[in-house]
């Protein structure tokens, strides 16, 4: 990968002069300055809206002398004092989920394993105001941590395409299994089961009534009803929405 791409660490070796030398510290600064990078979800609890994920950036190292290896080597390119290691994935636990919940309002979207998208890591540690919700002083010196990161999920690769596509032509609403216009929503909308229902029981007891009825003017009235709409109603269109 290069120098130009690699972590800087103890295993790296800073060849030239006083130029070089300011070159490769103000590259091992900008590196150690984490901002956004993306990721992948291992696991994810709802109930504490924590994720599990690996980091999609593989960090490359200098290594100088292979009798003090960096730990977790994946894969080893030249030869010492100018080899180059890559290290394992970044795994990081219990990182925050983004998820637009408010006092009043909320829009959810289930996390699954294999999900991507993109961390967020902030400037200062995140622990004291997780925990308490107020300012607080962070506290610790660390600035720029993947542990003080948040997932934001939706960033994909180009391999891992939205199907279907995107729709340019309108605003989208979708989910697998079912989406949810409330949180305690159970019933489809619109509620076309209990209206079936609710036109089976009158089409079946107009039919009861015609049969006994004198004459057969009203039983074939109800007959024929009641078999244009088991022809209609096999065509009404199912929906995934529920609502409360």
């Amino acid at each position: 990968m290069g120098q130009e791409n690699s972590e800087s660490s103890s295993y790296d070796v800073v060849k030239g002069g006083l130029e070089e030398i300011f070159r490769a510290h103000g590259q091992k600064v900008k590196v150690e300055i984490r901002t956004h990078i993306p990721a992948t979800v291992v696991a994810y609890d709802p109930t504490t809206n924590r994720a599990t994920v690996t980091v999609q950036h593989l960090r490359v190292v200098r290594v100088r002398d292979l009798t003090r290896p960096p730990k977790a080597i994946v894969a080893l390119k030249g030869v010492p004092p100018d080899a180059e290691a890559t290290l394992a994935p970044i795994v990081l636990t219990q990182i925050p989920v983004a998820q637009l919940v408010t006092t009043r309002g909320r829009f959810t979207v289930p996390i699954d394993p294999g999900d991507t998208g993109m961390l967020h890591v902030s400037d200062r540690a995140l622990e004291k105001w997780l925990l308490s919700g107020v300012p607080a002083d962070p506290g610790l010196a660390l600035t720029h941590d993947l542990k003080d990161s948040v997932f934001y999920p939706g960033l994909a690769p180009v391999t891992k395409p939205a199907v279907p596509p995107i729709d340019s032509a309108a605003t989208v609403v979708d989910g697998t299994p079912n989406v949810k216009l409330g949180s305690l929503a159970v019933s489809p909308v619109p509620r076309w089961v209990q209206l079936v229902a609710a036109i089976d029981a009158l089409l079946a007891a107009g039919n009861a009534v015609g049969t006994g009825s004198p004459g057969t003017t009203g039983a074939a009235a109800f007959a024929a009803a009641q078999g244009a709409w088991n022809a209609a109603k096999a065509g009404i269109p199912s929906t995934k929405v529920l609502v409360e």
